[in-house]
């Protein structure tokens, strides 16, 4: 999990749209309206933007949010409530605020489209795994729980340094304590953060380990091939290595997983991403 940034403003369809369903009159039926306005396209044009200012990942496991199949794209998203939109009436328009929106994968529910049964090239456990219901993540366990104040918001985390990390072992996420009182976070709230979505399930662990394993032998296969092992030689092989798994794709999307690939690659990664304009330092 890492910080995400938001849209300072609404798209103009949506605009549009609460002009004819203003707040004063809000009720839970209008997220449906919402979704159908204008044949979808107003609906498709606020997740598109949510997806594309967070770089394709979800916000809270950072799995992409499109998966290629033959070059098809396939979606596994949905727009996230932090706030549960079912919260009315409320001083807040919690439905359409746009602080409160973020673009979040499915959570591991679509057995249809990714599970067992699913289509040829379809399946992946990273995305479904039973037994599904203890494999559920973000949105999936969250679901309508008014957890502003025990969980963190994707959007207040800090750029660095890193709150969590990630063992090789078995690619369970742990807090980091240290990080957290530097940035001035509870690190308790950190770790309800990861209880609450889920984040340490199966499925996710076994894909964070998955990555981390070819990390691994990959640096070490580069290392293998190094005619001198001298400390200009690795600190060079280890910096192509961050170029290359930590580079932007050509539609601004960044790796799935992004923070557990950064984690691999320590204060250098911090280092790349601040000369790429990736982030900027605090």
């Amino acid at each position: 999990m890492k910080k995400v940034k938001q849209l300072n403003v609404a798209p103009t369809s949506l605009q549009r749209f609460l002009q004819d369903f203003p707040q004063t009159s809000r009720h839970i039926s209008d997220w449906e309206a919402f979704r159908n306005d204008n044949g979808g396209e107003t609906f498709r044009e606020l997740i598109n933007k949510l997806t594309h200012i967070q770089h394709g990942l979800c916000a809270y496991c950072e799995i992409n949010l499109v998966k290629m199949v033959e070059e098809q794209a396939i979606y596994d998203r949905e727009i996230e409530h932090f706030h549960p939109k079912s919260d009315i009436p409320h001083q807040s328009d919690w439905m359409f605020e746009i602080t409160n929106l973020f673009a979040a994968c499915k959570g591991g529910s679509e057995t249809n489209r990714f599970g067992e049964k699913a289509r040829e090239g379809y399946k992946d456990s990273a995305r479904c795994l039973p037994p599904i219901k203890k494999n559920l993540s973000c949105g999936g366990t969250k679901e309508d729980k008014i957890l502003d104040e025990q969980i963190l918001k994707p959007s207040e985390l800090p750029i660095s340094p890193p709150l969590f990390s990630v063992s090789i072992l078995n690619g369970v996420i742990s807090v980091d304590e240290n990080a957290c009182h530097q940035a001035g976070i509870d690190p308790e709230k950190a770790k309800v953060t990861i209880k609450e979505l889920n984040l340490n399930c199966k499925r996710l662990c076994q894909v964070r380990k998955r990555i981390l394993k070819k990390l691994d032998a990959d640096y070490r296969k580069l290392r293998a091939n190094l005619e001198n092992t001298t400390f200009t030689q690795i600190d060079a092989a280890l910096n192509q290595m961050t170029a290359q798994y930590l580079a932007v794709k050509p539609d601004g999307s960044l790796p799935a997983f992004f923070t557990t690939i950064s984690a691999f690659f320590g204060s250098r990664a911090e280092v790349f991403l601040e000369q790429k304009g990736i982030v900027k330092p605090n």
